[in-house]
């Protein structure tokens, strides 16, 4: 029998073998092609959000890696192994991977070096891509004051918008810029690290919550905690994602009252090219905590784990994104 024939044979039986070992070379082949795709680097992606809230509503998010980082964390998968830190401190460069809900058995890694690494992968871009919003936002603004006698009216319409929106009885530019900058990359993740136990807290875990911001609305979504005096009524704000939590927070410092000092010393520093120096500023957010020596706290938090090496770190533009295998 030639090949020919073999399509038009009424041999039953050798035509279901045909079949059999056709259908076997067929898996054979795509087996290989999905091994290949799933151990290279087949991704670009200039932001990517791993471990979505299931509550998120961020359009960015790619289905596939929902599916695929749902499984869980530990030290050894992505985050822990392909985000070094010496290489961070090394290159002065984060890779843009914005991660939107803590690994919910973070608490179960026992090794606290590695747990609090881990901890910081997780916030450290975060933090750096939510003040670079800010700065753009001042830096606009420092241009606007410069030709203020000249601006177009949409300009002054944004400036307007800004100026509610953190809360100044004025027009003042300059009052606004007191309100509207960075903060301090070593103060954000010491206070993180304080306000949610390095990530380990029920706040953080369930509720997005790494600072630990209290709310007295009952119709705004928050957790109350377990040993709330009796009488009391205020929750503990969550969020949909961490970067929700981290511009939260970087809001409460730019716009709260108690928070003026804060302010008004970080204006000054910024007017006279000085560094914004999360150490020195921490002696400002006293009243963030009715703990003893908070601000002593702080600063002991950026001594011991070296964050103001982190100060001055940049986002990546791109970030070469590789599938792993996750157990």
């Amino acid at each position: 029998m030639n090949f020919l024939n073999l399509f038009v044979t009424k041999n039953n039986s050798f035509i279901i073998l045909f079949r059999i070992y056709y259908s076997i070379a067929l898996l054979f082949v795509l087996t290989i092609l999905t091994s290949l795709v799933l151990n290279q680097n087949v991704y670009y992606k200039q932001t990517k959000v791993l471990y979505p809230n299931n509550n998120s509503k961020n359009e960015n998010f790619d289905q596939t890696l929902d599916k695929l980082y749902a499984a869980k964390i530990t030290e050894e998968i992505y985050v822990s192994k392909d985000v070094n830190l010496d290489s961070i401190l090394e290159t002065n460069l984060v890779p843009n991977i914005i991660i939107s809900k803590l690994p919910s058995n973070i608490k179960t890694i026992k090794s606290t070096e590695i747990r609090k690494t881990l901890f910081i992968k997780i916030a450290l871009p975060i933090i750096i891509k939510e003040n670079e919003k800010l700065v753009l936002i001042n830096n606009k603004i420092r241009n606007l004051a410069d030709k203020i006698d000249f601006i177009s009216r949409s300009d002054a319409k944004w400036l307007s918008s800004i100026m509610k929106e953190y809360k100044l009885k004025e027009y003042s530019i300059e009052k606004l810029l007191q309100k509207v900058d960075k903060i301090p990359v070593s103060l954000a993740l010491a206070q993180a690290a304080i306000e949610s136990g390095w990530g380990t807290s029920r706040f953080a875990i369930e509720g997005n919550a790494l600072f630990g911001q209290y709310i007295w609305d009952q119709n705004k979504d928050g957790i109350v905690p377990e040993n709330r005096d009796l009488g009391e009524n205020y929750k503990i704000k969550t969020f949909n994602t961490l970067s929700d939590s981290v511009s939260s927070y970087m809001k409460n410092l730019n716009t709260n009252h108690h928070y003026s000092e804060f302010r008004l010393n970080r204006y000054i520093l910024r007017n006279n090219n000085l560094p914004l120096n999360g150490i020195t500023l921490s002696d400002y957010l006293y009243n963030y905590s009715i703990e003893d020596n908070y601000s002593e706290k702080i600063k002991n938090i950026i001594k011991t784990n070296k964050f103001e090496d982190f100060e001055y770190l940049k986002i990546e533009d791109q970030y070469k994104l590789k599938f792993i295998e996750i157990i």
